[in-house]
């Protein structure tokens, strides 16, 4: 009798095995893309590795995709996004270059019926059903706290933005604020550097050039500090100038072990990729949970991940640099 009741059971498993697989195959295969505006930046590589491990565990008829320009151009990630919208995906992850350029797009996606999500840089004022990011307010005070950790409560600060990106906006008035509060004495440059590495270090050198009373610089955007680290290398004035940097990359890392970089502040790109996906796959598969943007599925309006600041110090930890230096290869 016990015989006969094992075989059963591995029958009833093995029907129950055939089955799961007949209907995981059955699923229709769904398409979702993420679109950046700088696609190569390891940034976004750890943000496109989120978004994989997040569609792995989705199941196997989940497929993901990283379109964007390799240029911080605006106008060219919003035809990319038109151009992804021809596909019809079941939804799209962005980062947005600038807050306004990509609106007219996120609303015809949303009013088509295509769920966006955004994360990293947001559109607030589009039709986005989610945003999935940092309080950059927050990041920039703590760019603010690092430069007067290192240079006091005197002296002149420069701040490398682009006009217009509201992540880098934020992140600049947190600084200022912060500054404002705890060093009032301190006064503030802006400057523009396109989101560009070459931008970046030819008005850091002008500015050092014409003015010797700044004593550090804080880059709203990934690709501020090694601009301004080789502004700094090439007038000799790398041990005078604190620099802060935004996110990080291999140039980053390699920079802030040889002390040409003070400090850069960090989120967790990895799991803003990784959310970002769980919110567009929600915002595709509505449940009998009433939503309040029907015919979409119930998502949170916002998710904020935590920043901090990463030093040489602590990437002489092994254990923890071996988090930051290694970033995925995005075929």
């Amino acid at each position: 009798m016990k015989r006969i009741l094992g075989g059963l059971l591995v029958i009833v498993l093995l029907l129950s095995l055939i089955t799961i697989t007949v209907v995981a195959e059955e699923r229709e295969t769904e398409n979702y893309s993420m679109v950046v505006f700088t696609k190569g930046a390891e940034y976004f590589n750890w943000c496109y590795a989120g978004m994989q491990d997040a569609a792995k565990t989705l199941g196997n008829h989940v497929n993901v995709e990283l379109q964007g320009p390799s240029d911080w151009d605006a106008s060219q990630e919003a035809r990319t996004v038109e151009q992804v919208l021809a596909k019809r995906p079941n939804g799209i992850i962005i980062s947005c270059a600038d807050e306004s350029t990509l609106i007219p797009v996120i609303n015809r996606a949303i009013a088509g019926g295509v769920p966006i999500i955004c994360f990293d840089s947001d559109s607030p004022d589009s039709d986005r059903l989610a945003y999935v990011g940092t309080d950059n307010h927050s990041f920039g005070a703590v760019a603010g706290k690092a430069i007067i950790d290192e240079i006091g409560t005197e002296g002149e600060v420069a701040i490398l933005l682009v006009p217009g990106a509201v992540s880098m906006e934020e992140r600049s008035q947190g600084c200022v604020d912060y500054l404002k509060e705890h060093a009032p004495n301190i006064k503030i440059n802006y400057l523009n550097d396109e989101g560009d590495v070459s931008k970046a270090e030819q008005v850091t050198s002008a500015l050092l050039q014409a003015n010797p009373n700044v004593k550090a610089v804080f880059s709203t955007h990934g690709y501020g500090a090694p601009g301004a680290a080789a502004a700094t290398r090439n007038l000799g004035k790398t041990q005078d100038i604190c620099i802060i940097g935004s996110d990080y990359d291999s140039a980053t890392l390699e920079l802030l072990k040889n002390k040409e970089v003070t400090g850069t502040v960090i989120d967790d790109p990895y799991l803003l990729g990784y959310q970002a996906m769980m919110l567009v796959y929600a915002s595709a598969h509505p449940t009998d949970v009433l939503s309040a943007r029907p015919p979409f599925g119930h998502v949170p309006e916002l998710i904020y991940g935590n920043c901090s600041l990463l030093t040489a110090e602590i990437l002489a930890d092994e254990h923890a640099a071996a988090r930051y230096e290694k970033p995925p290869i995005i075929d």
